[in-house]
């Protein structure tokens, strides 16, 4: 978590949304420094220049990443006991979750602004496109499919491959996040979607 009273921190997140807003390589220190208010060798006091900015938001995020999946628990080998919490999870427990899930996307601003930045610089930094699709494709899919597997061994889901299932299941989320980064206002429209959409999966799939 940055400390909102850190300059260093608040110089750290103000590149990161600069970055996102108008690509890494549009961006100068000079433009920087007008967004903080500050002149140009303050920011050099705690970097050398954007190339430091930029590896200091990547490591950010992955500390805040790692920290976060580590707070919801979602590896059923670390934490076994949160087995029983989704096998036994109502359908009102579920919806509520996936909308707490794109709650969290949407207004944790560091998250919000880091994915915007894996979205411009996806084209034209490998490492971003290779994160942007660990974090919203590789890993959604494969949390999900261990998921449907362990609710399928617990007789609450029909028997079929459940990274399909996973697919089907994520895709429309993460369709929603974009909507939602690109237009605020649909939030609401989209968290009746969401309630929708689990519904209609647990109609066709979940015992």
């Amino acid at each position: 978590m940055l400390n909102q009273e850190s300059t260093k921190d608040r110089y750290l997140f103000e590149a990161l949304k600069l970055f996102g807003e108008r690509g890494f390589a549009s961006v100068r220190m000079t433009d920087l420094a007008e967004a903080v208010g500050c002149v140009p060798s303050a920011l050099y006091k705690h970097y050398k220049g954007k190339q430091e900015l930029y590896d200091a938001i990547i490591a950010e995020s992955i500390r805040g990443f790692n920290a976060g999946m580590e707070r919801m628990k979602v590896d059923f080998n670390k934490h076994p006991e949160q087995k029983e919490k989704y096998i036994s999870m109502t359908e009102e427990e579920q919806i509520q979750t996936a909308k707490n899930l794109l709650l969290y996307a949407l207004h944790n601003e560091w998250a919000a602004a880091f994915r915007k930045l894996m979205v411009v610089e996806q084209f034209h930094n490998k490492e971003m496109a290779e994160m942007y699709d660990d974090r919203y494709i590789r890993f959604q899919f494969e949390q999900h499919a261990a998921l449907f597997r362990m609710l399928m061994d617990a007789g609450k889901m029909k028997k079929t491959d459940p990274y399909t299932l996973a697919v089907l299941y994520v895709s429309p989320i993460s369709l929603f996040i974009g909507m939602c980064d690109r237009n605020p206002e649909k939030e609401g429209w989209v968290m009746e979607r969401i309630e929708n959409h689990v519904k209609e999966f647990n109609k066709n799939y979940r015992i």
